[in-house]
Formats: structure tokens, sequence, C-alpha cells
């Protein structure tokens, strides 16, 4: 079988279509931090080890606050690979924050975001392989957005990732105990 022979199609279920966008929250965590990746046979993310002491960060905001999107790249060698893109929003500019938001544009992230809808594979994992990071440019401008910082960010230019975001938990039910267990911060967000 080659690497691109598909195993099944794909029927609209007209009563139970997902719902698109995203919550206004997504959980980080240090890339270095995380030492190890449980996975299921379908690819589910169903387990993390962090180093001892690090923790996952959560950042909340309004309504479309978050966003992701996933890219089909070609290497020029060898076959098609993915790029995860998201972006959010901090709604904050207290000297700390800044230091903060310096320290996420040096720094490689695993990121978990949650689609709407309370589906089984409604939290997605980007960035996996290669982590993503801050994309270059404006990430904040006084006259827009109220003034706060927009972060943008991307699988590393040149890197790809081999998989598209994979799902967190077994099911919605199990994918909300882990998101609440890594990122305690942002239960009940």
């Amino acid at each position: 079988m080659s690497c691109g022979s598909i195993t099944m199609g794909s029927t609209p279920d007209c009563d139970n279509l997902p719902l698109g966008g995203t919550r206004a929250r997504v959980g980080v965590w240090n890339y270095d931090d995380v030492l190890s990746i449980t996975e299921d046979q379908n690819g589910r993310v169903t387990g993390v080890t962090l180093a001892p002491g690090a923790t996952g960060y959560v950042f909340t905001g309004f309504r479309n606050d978050v966003q992701k999107s996933e890219e089909v790249v070609n290497p020029g060698i060898g076959i098609n690979q993915f790029r995860h893109l998201c972006r959010w929003v901090v709604y904050s500019r207290e000297q700390e924050q800044k230091n903060n938001v310096e320290r996420l544009s040096k720094g490689r992230f695993i990121v978990v975001v949650e689609n709407r809808g309370k589906d089984d594979d409604a939290f997605e994992v980007l960035g996996l392989g290669v982590g993503v990071e801050i994309v270059a440019g404006a990430i904040r401008n006084a006259y827009e957005n109220g003034g706060f910082f927009v972060l943008n960010f991307a699988t590393p230019e040149g890197e790809f990732e081999s998989k598209l975001p994979q799902s967190l938990g077994t099911d919605y039910s199990d994918a909300v105990s882990l998101f609440e267990s890594y990122f305690p911060e942002g239960s009940g967000s």
C-alpha cells in the first residue's frame, strides 16, 4: 500500500454535522516540558507525560479569539506534510504579561484547542511533532483590537508535521477530564 492510499470515504450526517469554530480558550504546554505522548491505535492522544514540576497554561478570551487551521505543505522531497496554525488574543497589557509574551516569542509549544460542539473530536492537539512557534510580524497595534496582543503561531518555517492535529481523549467526556487535569487553571472556563 502506498503512503497515500485511503481506507474510507465520507458521507455527511445532516442531523449531526460538527459545529464550525472554536471555543475561546486554548491550553499551551512548553514543547520541552512534554516528555511523552500516549496515543491509542487510532492516533487519539490518551495521555501526556510532563516534566516534573511542569504544567500547562490557559489563555481565555471571547467569541472567536481562538482560531486554528491546517495546511498541506509540499516539502519538495518526499510526501506531503502538514502545517498547524493557531492564534489567540491576550487581554492583558501588564508588564508581567508583556514578559510572558516575550517568552512566547522565543519558545516552541504544543497547543490544545477546543472546537465548538461536544463531539468526541472537539479537542485537538497541535504541534505534537515539532511544536508551533510565534509567526514573525505585528503582535499588537494600539489602534486595533483594543490594543491587546494578537498572537499567531504556526509549525516552524522549514519544518513539518507528519499528521493533522490529533484528537484529545477517547470521547468528549474523557477529553474534558484530560484538559482539566493538564490545565487546572482553565477548568470550568
